[in-house]
């Protein structure tokens, strides 16, 4: 269960960012194209929970 909340946080917190930064430049990373990763990063970690609590739950 803390994965999947964990993930939902991430990708939450990355869409706000994506949507939210697209004119903030910064000298070593773009805010916006770091958004959209920790916004994939934090679907695809809640999809592995969710697949590993199903998993449990079939055992």
């Amino acid at each position: 269960m803390k994965g999947i909340a964990v993930g939902i946080v991430l990708a939450i917190a990355g869409l706000i960012l994506w949507l939210t930064t697209k004119e903030v430049e910064t000298p070593i990373i773009s805010l916006h194209k770091a958004g959209l990763i920790l916004a994939i990063i934090g679907g695809a970690e809640a999809l592995f929970a969710l697949l590993g609590l199903g998993k449990k739950a079939n055992k």
